[in-house]
């Protein structure tokens, strides 16, 4: 215990060498750090007692936890990131505790577990309330287009329908006392219905324009079909609604995947390039890998050759965002990660009938 500043001091500077949202803000980092104070605690009072010793009742406020950091856009990945550098870290500070008395195997293993357990746990429970928070903003954005829908039926296709059936109503009382108007009335019955049949056409496109053109996925497909590629096998999968993001953010990240898919085909020599975006109410997150020979990044950028990444570096930079570039020029393979908070939250557009 008392090596905790040294370590929670540690634990920061790593996170901020990532450049994890954990610590882009003092709130944030408090309640990183709280976590972290509470597992080395149970770690020590395990190494002292010689048996597992984790507060369970502690981890459960993690849940909350868990949804405060999806709403200010912070994705799991990150907690995950954070748990294996706080293993890392305490791991080493067990094994240096009892590396001088190596009778005392049973404490470290005490220790470890209750390390393991800590973070498992608090991962798990945070993720519970990722998950909830997830599940209530779609319900939420479903809602919101349901009684969108709900209006274009009434204001439109329930005006014209009311209509027709007026126009209907009319004709019977008059077909009798005035069959001249017979013809002129149908035909105005005609017109209302065959505009109410337009409105509900406009309704279908609504509803099915995530699988027409203008899509990620398809601009991406567009792409993939220009570069002719026969060599080597490339997947680019999008998911969720681009309704949480708006098109100057789509639009970046188009070009940013765009830019590290080229490098890929173009350098790597890769048997298999994956491109994965996701799409979430509180943010966009990327995947970019290959298979192929890796590079040392920080050696490009410093020799002034990484256009494409200093390019997508900026651009996900303007968006408040964070790239990570990860490869290995000896064991090769290449992993691009991007994350970008979506400032506002979704909700009912105020401009639905779009």
């Amino acid at each position: 215990m008392g090596r905790a500043p040294e370590l929670l001091k540690e634990y920061r500077e790593r996170l901020e060498g990532i450049k994890s949202p954990l610590v882009a803000e003092d709130a944030a980092w408090e309640s990183c750090a709280l976590q972290a104070r509470r597992i080395i605690r149970d770690c020590a009072d395990s190494l002292h007692r010689d048996r597992v010793e984790v507060r369970g009742s502690l981890i459960q406020q993690v849940e909350s936890l868990g949804m405060q950091r999806a709403t200010q856009g912070i994705y799991g990945v990150h907690s995950i990131r954070a748990g294996v550098i706080l293993f890392d870290l305490v791991f080493d500070a067990l094994a240096e505790t009892v590396a001088a008395v190596p009778s005392e195997v049973g404490r470290f293993r005490a220790g470890v577990r209750a390390l393991q357990k800590g973070i498992g746990d608090r991962l798990e429970a945070g993720a519970l309330g990722h998950d909830t928070y997830l599940l209530n903003t779609v319900r939420e954005v479903n809602a919101a287009g349901q009684r969108q829908l709900a209006r274009e039926i009434h204001d439109h296709l329930g005006n014209h329908v009311n209509l027709a059936l007026r126009q209907l109503e009319l004709h019977e009382l008059d077909l009798d006392l005035r069959p001249e108007d017979a013809a002129a009335r149908l035909a105005a019955v005609k017109n209302t219905l065959t505009e109410s049949l337009g409105i509900i056409r406009d309704l279908v496109t609504q509803l099915r324009r995530a699988e027409h053109e203008g899509t990620l996925q398809s601009a991406f497909t567009a792409f993939l079909e220009s570069m002719e590629i026969t060599e080597p096998q490339v997947r680019v999968q999008v998911n969720g609604s681009e309704e949480w993001a708006t098109q100057p953010v789509l639009d970046e990240v188009f070009l940013v995947v765009r830019e590290c898919l080229r490098n890929s085909l173009a350098h790597a020599d890769a048997d298999h390039v994956l491109a994965v975006v996701d799409i979430a109410p509180y943010g966009v997150h990327a995947l970019i890998e290959d298979d192929g020979r890796g590079f040392d990044a920080s050696a490009v950028a410093t020799a002034g050759r990484a256009n494409g990444v200093a390019s997508a570096t900026e651009r996900v930079e303007l968006l408040g965002g964070t790239i990570l570039f990860a490869s290995d020029p000896v064991a090769g393979g290449t992993r691009v990660t991007i994350t970008i908070p979506l400032l506002d939250p979704p909700g009912e557009p105020a401009d639905s009938a779009t």
